[in-house]
């Protein structure tokens, strides 16, 4: 888990550094929607827009004259190409900043950015795991965590966690977000382990024979990479995040998200059945309605073992060496 966590940080930090590379290409030739959007809100000075403007309407005029075939077109190539100065597009930086950050001291997030939040977590967490096995070991092993999708909920919930408790943090000091993300991230995979265990006797993971194990789940490299984590994650990548989902704009965004939000109610209900049977099939329980006798036919002991395939149920992983 710590490889896919790194890994998961690194991606953070990759597409927040591309959207600000991105941004600064766009100032640096006064187009694309940042610009437009600072200037239709009135946040940007209204020097700097009519320079932007006189550019913006400079190379319209050139694409206009290419694309029509203007002989005048010959004329405009042999002159430099209109863009900001470095004044201006640090004022167009700045005008951004100050647009996300008046926005996000306004605002909470809601039910609607958890679950966008939720899935793109869990689908992330998913694919990387996958990955390292296969770049680590050779092994193409699928980890899903829910009967139905390609999910893996702790990395989702753990999102959603880092981001409930610590959007009050953003601020804060360094060393007290690490802190905490390191206490929410080892009390998260300590407390998953010992349901797994306890309900069903089932195990994913294990730490037990690395020389920092603290219990069978946590470890003390693991938290390290929980409170790296959740500092990365409060600082660069949720800020980010949250401004660019914004609020639903529209009546198809909410539709969208309540479906989402039923299938995965309904994923996780069934996933916790199917493995309550599944330990009840290991006691030599029989079925005791048509829905018992549906869930062992449909989703029998064959069926756990290929789709959870790094999941142990009714023994124990063997320890790390």
């Amino acid at each position: 888990m710590l490889n896919v966590l790194i890994l998961l940080a690194l991606i953070g930090l990759v597409y927040v550094l591309v959207q600000y590379l991105a941004r600064m290409v766009g100032y640096r030739f006064a187009r694309g929607r940042s610009f437009r959007v600072l200037a239709r809100r009135g946040k940007v000075p209204e020097e700097l827009t009519e320079a932007a403007d006189k550019v913006i309407l400079d190379r319209a005029r050139r694409r206009r004259a290419h694309k029509s075939h203007d002989p005048a077109y010959a004329d405009l190539k042999t002159q430099p190409k209109p863009k900001l100065s470095t004044e201006q597009v640090q004022a167009l930086k700045e005008a951004r900043s100050a647009v996300r950050e008046d926005y996000l001291d306004h605002m909470r997030p809601g039910f609607y950015h958890y679950v966008i939040i939720f899935m793109v977590a869990s689908v992330a967490g998913l694919v990387l795991e996958m990955v390292w096995m296969f770049v680590s070991s050779g092994r193409t092993e699928l980890r899903v965590g829910l009967v139905w999708g390609p999910f893996s909920p702790l990395y989702g919930f753990g999102a959603c966690l880092l981001t409930m408790v610590l959007w009050n943090f953003r601020k804060a000091p360094m060393g007290q977000v690490f802190v905490l993300s390191a206490l929410l991230g080892g009390g998260l995979e300590q407390t998953t382990g010992m349901l797994m265990e306890n309900l069903f006797h089932a195990q994913s993971w294990t730490y037990l024979g690395l020389p920092d194990a603290i219990t069978q789940w946590i470890a003390w490299r693991f938290i390290f990479a929980w409170g790296v984590i959740g500092l990365i994650w409060c600082r660069v990548v949720m800020p980010e995040v949250i401004y660019r989902i914004g609020e639903p704009t529209s009546r198809l965004q909410v539709i969208l998200v309540a479906l989402m939000t039923a299938f995965l109610i309904v994923d996780m209900l069934a996933t916790v059945f199917c493995l309550y049977r599944k330990a009840q099939r290991d006691l030599g329980i029989p079925p005791a309605n048509p829905v018992d006798e549906y869930v062992d036919a449909r989703f029998s002991d064959q069926f756990i073992e290929n789709r959870f395939q790094n999941l142990v149920v009714g023994q124990d992983l063997e320890p790390n060496k």
